[in-house]
């Protein structure tokens, strides 16, 4: 188990608190006895030189040495014991001399017989009791003798318990005292590293703003919040460093149209940009996910997988209905990038590059093909004069189809590349359609189809290009309304919508569904042999459909088989008063050479609205 900081002081200052009671329990309690054993010893040694001219100087004074024994205990209160040269004990006055055994091995005796005081200390085998024997040698009656004394040493013990007793209490309040005093001084210590600790977890766990320590008073603790501080400090600018520098590359990558995975050696996920998440159709991935967990396509995941090994050459993939140009190249730390480059557009234009230098080609043959065979029929041969004139009519048919084809692919090719640029003004609709309508010339006439106008509306539009949105669906709507048909235009505005919606219906034959979604791409005709037949270049509807756009509007088609098909456009709707100043502008100015005179305008609007 693991001991926090302010622990492990709290408890080393008890450690030491305790070590030092216990030690001055032993030093005080060593040191006391050895005083009171000395002070014993110095009251034996006196006794003993007592004793000895009591002996000397008693001229046969006491009757025997046992009785000298027994006065001499009564005068000191020590134990006495006479002794033998040979260590047989003459007298004792504490127990029987006779049953005592030979003391002559005792250190004491011995030390004595050596002939100086000499003192030992150790538990009597026959009181049993702890003892400080100190023995001299002396002569009575004439015989060299040995007199020990004996001072019991219980008392010394006793007091030395009783003092070593005291020490101990003193010592346990001093522990108690040591306690509270080292578990204040202890968590005074730890606790500036105990906040240094908590701020470190609130780095490690990545909050921001982490707010610096307050400094200490001790110096040492001081100096170790200060540098913490600044190490947070530079830190957290490091950290948002990083952080915007992370921030920047994924802006970079999420800003790059291509997708961009990178992987790791193992071909797990390190870094995908959105562009990437939306070709692969895939939600947020986690980091370290393995690429067989969000790849679906086959082909695509083993390209994935070895990238990170080698280099893996620009390939094309089919996704869903795109198609994108997949690269991968290793890293040098391991890993690799793979980049997704969408090729959908490029390939459609290729193909539609393609599909239009074709129907050019097939469009352009025709006519000259036609002009070629009959201008050298006319030169080679003198055909009759109402064939030479009917191939004469025949090479000008063609050949105005042919310039009303190059005249469509110019303007075609002014739109699509923006050459053209719509000057927007207000223009009254239904003025537009009428002069176009008139416009169409004998064409009208040998249709017998009529044209009906509803409604009125301003718009803001090219007038010029307006015109020829009205021309291309007119003509486009003569060829399929069978004679005696009708063409209608309708123009709705509503007081609360911006935009101002124009249908042109015809009565015509009407158009399968399965050909509506292509009817405004260049060169697609419903029945191309009715269309090549009647004049149609293929073009009047793209035509349509990029001069609708040019001007803010929208365009589609609506049709039923043998009751007819309608066309519907929006364009921005336009103010009147505008269109009121313009016209007072404008009412003194020459009308172009190809526009319809006013006269003419008046009567062909007087035969066709309704």
């Amino acid at each position: 188990m693991r001991l926090r900081a302010h622990h492990g002081l709290f408890l080393g200052f008890v450690a030491v608190v305790g070590i030092l009671v216990a030690a001055m329990v032993v030093i005080v309690g060593t040191g006391l006895r050895r005083q009171l054993v000395e002070s014993y010893q110095s009251d034996l040694a006196g006794d003993l030189a007592l004793a000895q001219l009591l002996l000397e100087g008693s001229d046969g004074g006491f009757s025997n040495l046992q009785e000298l024994a027994e006065r001499m205990r009564e005068r000191v209160d020590y134990r006495v014991t006479v002794i033998a040269p040979g260590g047989t004990v003459l007298a004792d006055s504490d127990s029987d001399y006779r049953a005592m055994e030979n003391h002559g091995d005792r250190p004491e005796v011995q030390g004595a017989l050596a002939g100086s005081i000499t003192f030992a200390e150790r538990r009597s085998a026959t009181v049993g009791v702890a003892l400080l024997y100190a023995a001299t040698e002396l002569t009575f009656e004439g015989e060299p003798v040995v007199l020990r004394l004996a001072a019991s040493l219980e008392a010394i013990d006793a007091t030395v318990i009783q003092t070593q007793g005291a020490i101990a209490g003193a010592g346990a309040v001093a522990i108690v005292l040591a306690l509270g005093l080292s578990y204040v001084l202890a968590r005074a210590l730890v606790h500036p590293l105990e906040r240094v600790a908590a701020r470190a977890r609130l780095i490690a766990a990545g909050a921001d703003g982490v707010q610096p320590l307050a400094s200490s008073r001790m110096t040492e603790l001081a100096e170790l919040v200060g540098a913490f501080n600044r190490l947070t400090s530079d830190l957290d600018a490091r950290i948002r460093e990083l952080a915007r520098a992370r921030d920047e590359v994924r802006d970079v990558l999420n800003a790059i149209n291509e997708g961009v995975v990178a992987l790791n050696a193992d071909a797990r996920l390190v870094r995908i940009n959105e562009a990437a998440m939306r070709i692969l159709d895939v939600e947020p991935v986690p980091a370290l996910t393995h690429v067989s967990l969000f790849v679906r396509s086959a082909e695509l995941r083993l390209l994935m997988e070895a990238a990170p090994s080698h280099a893996v050459g620009a390939r094309e993939v089919h996704l869903g209905e795109k198609r994108y140009l997949v690269s991968g190249r290793p890293l040098g730390a391991g890993g690799a990038v793979i980049t997704f480059v969408d090729v959908s557009e490029i390939r459609r234009l290729e193909e539609v590059r393609s599909d239009f230098v074709a129907n050019a080609s097939h469009e352009l043959k025709t006519p000259l093909t036609a002009v070629r065979g009959f201008s050298e029929t006319l030169l080679e041969e003198d055909p009759p004069e109402d064939l030479r004139q009917s191939f004469l009519d025949l090479i000008w048919r063609n050949t105005v189809r042919l310039q009303q084809l190059v005249e469509d692919l110019l303007d075609l090719s002014r739109l699509e590349s923006g050459g053209w640029v719509p000057q927007s003004e207000p223009v009254r609709v239904e003025e537009v359609a009428v002069k176009a309508w008139v416009q169409a010339g004998p064409r009208v006439a040998e249709s017998s189809v009529r044209l009906h106008i509803d409604g009125t509306g301003i718009a803001t539009a090219d007038a010029r290009g307006l015109s020829q949105i009205f021309q291309n669906l007119f003509d486009n709507a003569l060829r399929h309304t069978p004679s005696g048909g009708s063409i209608r235009v309708q123009v709705e505005s509503e007081e609360d919508e911006d935009l101002l919606l124009v249908s042109v219906r015809d009565t015509g034959s009407g158009i399968l569904p399965a050909h509506l979604p292509r009817i405004f791409e260049r060169f697609y005709r419903v029945d191309p042999a009715r269309s090549r037949a009647e004049g149609g270049t293929g073009l009047g509807l793209a035509i349509v459909r990029h001069l609708v756009i040019a001007m803010g509007g929208e365009v589609w088609a609506e049709s039923l088989i043998e009751e007819g098909t309608t066309i519907r456009f929006t364009l921005p709707r336009g103010s009147a008063t505008s269109l009121s100043l313009m016209e007072l502008d404008e009412e003194d100015d020459d009308d172009d050479d190809d526009e319809l005179d006013y006269g003419d305008f008046v009567a062909a609007s007087s035969m066709i609205r309704e």
